[in-house]
């Protein structure tokens, strides 16, 4: 069986049966990057729930930086933001805008009417029209 070899790259190295030596650590010559990444601020959900936004977050197209927050306040509170977040997995892309407007909007009135929710709007709507 070959002894395994020193690179340098470690402070220690086997030499023989349970025997080590000190090998002096190479020195790597430190890189800096000439450009900084610009962070990005969070959307609104992961501000609210106070979560690093990754790139791929389902919520960041929906619930913006500026009102998403408060949005997905009401949003969070009425259907939970795993519930909403599973939801829009099942969604085509093209049709989650208008699901996330929905969601939304049915919360927005489930706080204002906990009983009825939108479904008082359309009752009162349908009354107009007759």
């Amino acid at each position: 069986m070959a002894d395994p070899q020193c690179h340098g790259l470690s402070e220690t190295c086997r030499k023989g049966a349970g025997k080590r030596t000190t090998m002096p650590v190479e020195a790597k010559p430190a890189v800096v990057s000439e450009v900084a990444p610009i962070p990005t601020a969070p959307c609104g959900a992961c501000k609210f729930l106070r979560r690093k936004c990754v790139s791929g977050c389902i919520f960041a197209p929906h619930f913006g930086s500026d009102q998403g927050a408060a949005k997905f306040a009401a949003v969070h509170k009425v259907f939970g933001a795993s519930n909403v977040s599973k939801l829009l997995l099942h969604i085509p892309m093209n049709r989650r805008h208008d699901a996330v407007v929905t969601i939304s909007y049915e919360a927005q009135a489930r706080l204002s009417d906990p009983i009825y929710g939108c479904v008082s709007t359309i009752l009162s709507l349908q009354q107009q029209v007759n």
